[in-house]
């Protein structure tokens, strides 16, 4: 008996140590010796990627998780997602086995996941799949009607195919509108059922990114404290948990917190040094960023007239390559106001300010209070922020 629980204690610590590691084992439904496949996924923070090369149509991942991790698999190097060549699913720390077409990746199947069989349940639901096949079906005929207008010579029919176009277009942005509401109240639904579940966090942080001030901080919150013990010590409970922060530190009526970068010119920027002073607009940017270039006229037009009055903006640019970040001030004429780069800078405003996508507004008052948030290029957005502008300076 001693000697066995000697041998027990023995090999313990390797047990412990393979309850930490991951075994992705992959096929190929078809062949597809020597080509590569890709995944990617985050561990506290930190971004892994990993290539595998298929041989005898075969392929494997390994590495160290201690939690299920949301992760992707690509057959694109880049990570360049379409519904062909990707998937999302989730790592577990234990050996899972996956079986998959190599030109479609949709087909994907696992096994031996108890997260994946809950995040493909939902995925899967009737209801989003009715949704994601009306917006699927348009998106068809959209793809169709416009080879038809590039082949025809009839300006008559180019017309005709034009009206089409504007008609599908008009319903592809009523269903998506409603596709994410329906979305939204699957996913709050599933959390609320399944607080043990791995998926949930990430639930909760795509509702957060989605609908950023539209929604309650309490609401998410209060789901967030219901979530078990195990899936809040995970990597995405432990994301979720900093960023409801953030979320409930940058609403509107908080502080505006305080952040220190250099500007355009070299010159420290902090966003309490126009306490008591000016209101500040962050408009949060890229130069390859459509939308938010086009939103510049606006701008120019808003700080002309009011910037003698107290109007400041500071542009805050996510632009990787700051030679094109330069170049588009310089051509979009907007060299008047602040500018700073968070690449240059190391700059973590964007998750102190819960920027999830751009172009995002945010204007603060004189006393430093947060008095609007506005995500996305909209004629309802600029008019919105128009008219509280033209308000605080009348």
């Amino acid at each position: 008996m001693k000697l066995w629980l000697s041998l027990f204690f023995s090999v313990l610590p390797f047990i412990m140590i393979s309850q930490h590691n991951f075994v992705l084992n992959g096929s190929c439904s078809k062949i597809a010796n020597k080509k590569n496949i890709y995944l990617t996924y985050s561990v506290n923070g930190k971004r892994i990627s990993k290539p595998s090369e298929i041989s005898n149509n075969k392929f494997a991942f390994n590495g160290e998780i201690d939690f299920p991790v949301r992760a992707i698999i690509s057959t694109n190097p880049n990570f360049y997602m379409t519904k062909l060549n990707s998937m999302v699913f989730y790592l577990e720390p234990r050996t899972m086995d996956i079986k998959l077409d190599f030109d479609d990746l949709s087909t994907m199947t696992i096994n031996n996941s108890k997260t994946n069989d809950e995040f493909y349940a939902l995925q899967n639901a009737a209801e989003r799949k009715k949704n994601t096949n009306k917006i699927d079906s348009i998106r068809e005929l959209n793809r169709l009607y416009s080879a038809k207008m590039i082949e025809t010579g009839d300006d008559s029919l180019k017309i005709k195919f034009q009206k089409s176009l504007d008609s599908l277009d008009q319903q592809l942005d009523q269903l998506a509108d409603q596709s994410v509401k329906k979305n939204m109240q699957l996913d709050f639904e599933f959390v609320k059922k399944n607080p043990n579940s791995f998926v949930a966090p990430d639930l909760l942080d795509r509702i957060l990114a989605e609908e950023d001030d539209q929604i309650s901080y309490d609401t998410v919150k209060n789901l967030y404290n219901k979530l078990g013990p195990e899936v809040k010590k995970s990597y995405g409970g432990k994301e979720l948990a900093e960023k409801l922060d953030y979320f409930k530190n940058s609403r509107t009526g908080s502080l505006a917190p305080d952040f220190e970068a250099n500007d355009l010119n070299g010159d420290l920027l902090q966003i309490s040094s126009f306490r008591n002073n000016k209101y500040v607009l962050l408009d949060f940017w890229a130069s390859w960023c459509g939308p938010c270039r086009e939103d510049f006229p606006f701008l120019k037009e808003m700080y002309s007239k009011y910037e003698d009055q107290g109007f400041e903006i500071i542009s805050v640019s996510r632009d990787e390559k700051l030679d094109l970040w330069r170049a588009a001030i310089q051509k979009e004429n907007i060299g008047k106001w602040k500018h700073f780069s968070t690449k240059e800078n190391k700059s973590a405003i964007e998750g102190i300010y819960a920027v999830t996508a751009i172009p995002t507004k945010i204007l603060i008052d004189k006393n430093g209070i947060i008095i609007g948030r506005w995500m996305g290029s909209s004629a309802e957005n600029t008019a919105a922020l128009k008219n509280m502008i033209a308000e605080i300076f009348h």
